[in-house]
């Protein structure tokens, strides 16, 4: 074969590569500007064709027209307007970008056929034959009487039938009807000149009725010479590409039918600033508000101005992190919706990379989580708050005070409300509760950024205060604070506790409680009028204290046969016979490491830390076998006191564990007193005094401790079943102050025997107390003027030589 020399002017390098592959049996020259395609035309005498850019090329195509070639303008542009222009100037073939490879090879081998005459046939066939798709020439007038002139073996198989079917059947009668009038639309405007070609996918008919798609060109067969009706065709068989793009749609369908149903949104973007999506299913429109296309490509809006701004960093950071990882993205955050509505959504991803190991994509779902945030924001508050006065809780102070620790110079305020406690069996838990709730909302008042209330316990309240001044300020707000309390607790006649303490390195557990103690201790000195107590080292040393006397009390109650705790007899003597009636049973309690404890200090332990029903059992018992003692030596008509708390008291389980102890012990009844203090009355008082009732009815005797101190029952002394009244030391240590007509402690006898009461007289310690309560007729007397408490066998031996005698 003849290579034709072709010279390729003034196009792109990524276009003359395309020329390069297409023309590869030309011989190939190239040049970027009109001096040197002069240049190549003059050394290379085989150059016959030049293939032209049109833009800014006209003066070229003027000048090659001196010059044996030929020329085909490569343009941009789609107008007969232009193609008549350029042919005018001396062009030879026109083409219109985006061209294909075949069709260039197809007008060169026109072109070089025009030039040859003697090796056309050669020529045709190498670049017009040989190409890998179906060519046929035609040649007619108009539709109905076109002719085939030419058909290559390709164009053959791919219809199916023989170069004489083609030239004799109709070729709209080998078109699909559904493809036909789009067609003979392209035709029409194609016969009129009004396009230089057309291009469709159609279907043509097999002889034995199957379809072929294909991918037809149509043209011109000389574009300079626009009087002869010969067109070219160039067929492309794409059944397999239609096949396979229908698998893709009916693929693309199901995927999208899938992701429909799914309640969330499916993506795909570039893993950039903006998030930019690539696909976006159809759910994205309930989740977003936007339409997927308005995300894809960023047309609208992006994908991360669709994340809320607070959220923004932080899922780019989480991204970050794990990107290079298998591990998926898994991140909840916040979106805006188009419509401005918050919604928390679900993100779970995970990167897809090049043959690099670069990403070039995330893949993954978003789903609404709006409702169960919703919930799980209503439980972390309920986690955080207290349900009753709605102020965070401790659980939440503790966290903020590790945060808050790092930073330093705070303090902190509690409010004691443990007094109100009491309220509750008066007039029942809700009525407590509301008190403290309306202390709550009182205090709320100081609550702002600097001074922040919490509710750390049933019966306390905390303010943590931020950086104050100096301790002068502290305690001015701590008063502030007892005032606003005083308001609402006064009136209820109960007391409060206002501790302070400036928070330091120590961890968190450690300052709560020792703002605790502090708050416990400023109750404790609520009627001291001490209004505001701030932590110091002695009351560590106190709790600490309090905590080895609680320690050495459980022992205790595990090991009743321990020696630190034990029993001591105190006489009770009766004035008339001057001989001993009985004993008070004293608890004792000696620490190995504390050493004595006052009954006060223990007795108030046990009852705090729920240890005195246990301890109160012990007590009895051993009380009990001390009457057994002294009832076997012969002293029947000699009794044992025994104090009983109100907390023992309270429970069911009380008179049977009690009459149980003394059948165990073989002890008369009627030698028992039980002694109680007057607080039993303040609750469930026809309760208490039936119990009175029962016990009396086994024989047993009731006194009233401490008579005077506390709950008053004179208004209702005639309906107590009680046999006794012991009148507290406090009037019995008046004795040795006031003049003798000052003193009331002769009309408290007086009363007492009026309601038909024994009186006992304790604290005795000086004769002139012993004259003037035997002056006024006090029935008994127990205190150190006559003995302090003895030992088990020494309060024995005392019986025996006072009795005896």
């Amino acid at each position: 074969m003849v290579q034709v020399g072709v010279l390729v002017v003034g196009v792109s390098r990524e276009e003359s590569a395309t020329i390069q592959n297409s023309l590869s049996s030309a011989e190939l020259w190239f040049a970027s500007d009109e001096a040197e395609a002069i240049a190549r035309i003059q050394e290379h005498p085989s150059i016959c064709i030049v293939l032209l850019d049109l833009s800014s090329r006209i003066p070229l195509l003027q000048k090659l027209a001196q010059y044996p070639v030929l020329s085909i303008v490569l343009s941009n542009n789609n107008t007969v307007e232009e193609e008549r222009d350029v042919l005018a100037l001396g062009a030879s073939d026109y083409l219109r970008r985006p061209y294909s490879p075949e069709l260039l090879n197809i007008r060169v081998g026109l072109l070089a056929n025009s030039l040859m005459e003697e090796e056309e046939n050669l020529l045709f066939d190498s670049l017009l034959w040989q190409a890998p798709l179906g060519i046929a020439v035609y040649s007619g007038t108009d539709a109905d009487h076109m002719e085939m002139v030419k058909a290559n073996s390709i164009l053959l198989d791919i219809m199916g039938r023989t170069k004489e079917e083609l030239m004799t059947v109709d070729w709209k009668l080998l078109t699909h009807p559904e493809d036909l009038e789009k067609e003979m639309a392209y035709y029409e405007r194609f016969s009129r000149h009004e396009i230089t070609g057309y291009e469709i996918e159609k279907r043509f008919i097999k002889p034995e009725g199957s379809l072929v798609w294909v991918n037809m060109s149509v043209s011109r067969l000389y574009t300079d010479r626009p009087d002869v009706e010969d067109y070219l065709g160039i067929i492309k068989d794409i059944s397999e590409q239609k096949q396979l793009e229908s698998s893709l749609r009916e693929r693309e369908r199901i995927i999208n039918s899938y992701f429909s149903q799914l309640p969330g949104m499916a993506y795909r973007c570039f893993f950039d600033e903006s998030w930019t999506m690539q696909f976006v299913s159809s759910g994205c429109k309930e989740l977003t508000g936007y339409l997927p296309e308005e995300l894809i490509g960023n047309k609208v809006i992006s994908f991360n101005e669709v994340i809320a701004p607070s959220h923004r960093d932080k899922v780019k950071e989480e991204w970050n992190s794990i990107v290079y990882s298998d591990t998926p993205f898994i991140q909840e955050y916040e979106i805006t919706t188009k419509d401005g509505e918050k919604k928390w959504v679900y993100d779970t991803g995970k990167g897809i990379t090049n043959e690099k190991g670069d990403i070039v994509s995330i893949e993954g779902m978003l789903f609404d989580i709006s409702d169960r945030k919703q919930d799980e924001l209503i439980l972390s508050y309920y986690h955080n708050h207290d349900e009753w006065t709605d102020l965070p809780n401790r659980r939440f102070l503790v966290s903020f005070l590790e945060e808050e620790k790092k930073k330093g110079g705070h303090a902190l305020l509690a409010v004691n409300l443990t007094a109100v406690h009491a309220l509750s069996m008066a007039h029942g838990f809700l009525y407590s509760r509301n008190l403290v709730k309306r202390v709550a909302s009182v205090l709320r008042s100081f609550s702002d950024s600097e001074h922040v209330l919490f509710s750390s316990y049933e019966y306390q309240l905390i303010f943590f205060i931020k950086e104050p001044a100096d301790s002068a300020t502290l305690l001015s707000f701590g008063r502030m604070v007892s005032k606003k309390v005083a308001s609402l607790l006064r009136e209820e006649r109960v007391g409060w506790g206002i501790g302070l303490i400036e928070l330091s390195d120590a961890p968190v557990e450690e300052s709560l409680t020792n703002l605790l103690i502090a708050s416990e201790q400023g109750l404790s000195d609520f009627d001291a009028g001490h209004e505001v107590c701030v932590f110091d080292e002695a009351m560590q040393q106190a709790m600490r204290r309090r905590t080895t006397i609680e320690r050495e009390l459980a022992v205790q109650v595990k090991t009743p046969a321990s020696s630190s705790f034990y029993l001591q007899f105190q006489p009770i003597w009766d004035v008339k016979t001057q001989t001993i009636s009985g004993f008070e049973a004293l608890s004792r309690m000696k620490s190995p490491i504390l050493g004595r404890a006052s009954p006060s200090e223990f007795i108030e332990v046990a009852e705090k830390a729920k240890l005195i029903v246990p301890l109160g059992k012990i007590i009895i018992h051993n009380a009990l076998k001390f009457l057994s003692l002294i009832e076997k030596e012969g002293f029947s008509s000699v009794g044992v006191s025994i104090n009983i708390s109100a907390i023992q008291l309270m429970r069911k389980d009380f008179l049977p564990s009690l009459m149980e102890a003394v059948e165990q012990n073989k002890v008369n009844p009627m030698n028992i007193t039980l002694e109680v203090t007057e607080s039993v009355f303040i609750s469930k008082f026809q309760e208490v005094n039936d119990l009175f009732f029962h016990l009396q009815q086994q024989g047993m005797s009731i006194s009233i401790d401490d008579f005077g101190t506390g709950y008053s029952t004179l208004s209702r002394e005639r309906e107590l079943n009680v046999n006794c009244l012991k009148i507290d030391k406090a009037f019995i240590d008046k004795l040795e102050v006031l003049q003798e007509k000052e003193a009331i402690t002769a009309e408290i006898i007086s009363l007492a025997h009026k309601l038909g009461h024994t009186v006992i007289a304790e604290g005795v310690e000086h004769e002139n107390q012993h004259s003037y309560l035997k002056k006024y007729q006090c029935d008994k007397i127990q205190g150190f003027l006559f003995s302090k408490p003895l030992d088990v066998q020494d309060a024995l031996a005392l019986l025996k030589q006072t009795n005896r005698t």
